[in-house]
């Protein structure tokens, strides 16, 4: 009796339970892998028509992304002649505004800058999903970018009453990365902590490195609503913009997927932490290197 239960357990038991750790990975948009277990006839059909399942849904991600690159891409040039035409009316080169045309221009100058920003978003994520993404991999003071951020959004946050906070150990802290991607991360990050952080809220952007480790963390936290528990196994996922309702957050929900995309890129790992109520940080680890042959990184 026992050596048939046994049996019984390894011959059904044991492939239900990798289909169905399986199907979760397809659930959390991971369609790619196909799942090759031994299984009795009836149980194999059903494996094989999950992986057939895991094809399709992969063929369709594969066409939206592609879909979002070629719309991208054809609209990222009539925006930036729409916003070179504003600048150049807002410069009164064509001639002198009244006050009421100046604030429609700004409004629209803002606009367009928006629009391309998700633009370049969707189109560097299709890049990095379609692994064409080129890096240029030098050694980076880190805190030099994080000032460099942290003064592209000052005005931001000065209209807010945002404190904004650098804090480090002092020395410059230098990791093997693409400049221009780490500034990429920073800007969305702080971007994020600044549109959910109330007046007179701080966001601070700490590096604490560890030379045992051979590590940088770097965290960026903010004193907004904090994210639902619910929420933060999907935080990562494109699109996704969560249960917080905030007034006047609406995004497009690409910033944190291209984050961890350039974090996993260059080999760190990236998490959140947050309690409802309490604010959100966000923290990420990449590897430490020494300044040498550093150019103009």
């Amino acid at each position: 009796g026992l050596g048939l239960a046994g049996i019984a357990s390894y011959t059904i038991l044991r492939p239900l339970r990798q289909l169905q750790g399986h199907i979760k990975q397809i659930g959390q948009g991971n369609f790619g892998a196909s799942l090759q277990i031994k299984a009795p006839a009836e149980l194999r059909e059903l494996v094989d028509t999950v992986n057939w399942m895991g094809r399709k849904l992969q063929d369709i991600d594969d066409m939206k992304t592609e879909f979002l690159a070629h719309v991208s891409h054809e609209l990222r040039t009539p925006m930036a002649s729409i916003q070179e035409g504003t600048h150049l009316l807002l410069d009164e080169i064509p001639g002198p505004l009244a006050q009421e045309q100046r604030t429609i221009l700004r409004i629209m100058a803002d606009s367009s800058r928006r629009l391309i920003h998700l633009i370049s978003t969707i189109l560097d994520l299709s890049k990095m999903e379609a692994g064409m993404m080129e890096y240029r991999i030098v050694p980076v003071d880190l805190q030099r970018i994080g000032e460099i951020s942290i003064n592209k959004v000052r005005l931001l946050a000065d209209s807010k009453h945002v404190q904004l906070v650098l804090e480090s150990i002092g020395e410059r802290t230098w990791v093997k990365a693409d400049a221009s991607r780490l500034e990429q991360v920073l800007d969305n990050l702080l971007s994020n902590a600044l549109k959910f952080s109330p007046e007179g809220g701080v966001v601070k952007v700490q590096m604490k490195p560890d030379p045992q480790a051979g590590v940088l963390e770097v965290a960026v936290s903010d004193t907004g609503p904090g994210i639902a528990p619910e929420d933060l196994p999907h935080i990562f996922e494109r699109f996704y913009q969560g249960r917080t309702k905030v007034k006047q957050t609406a995004g497009s929900g690409l910033g944190l997927a291209l984050v961890k995309k350039v974090v996993e890129a260059h080999g760190g790992r990236i998490w959140i932490e947050s309690e409802k109520g309490k604010g959100a940080t966000v923290r990420f680890i990449l590897r430490l290197t020494k300044p040498e042959k550093v150019g103009q990184a």
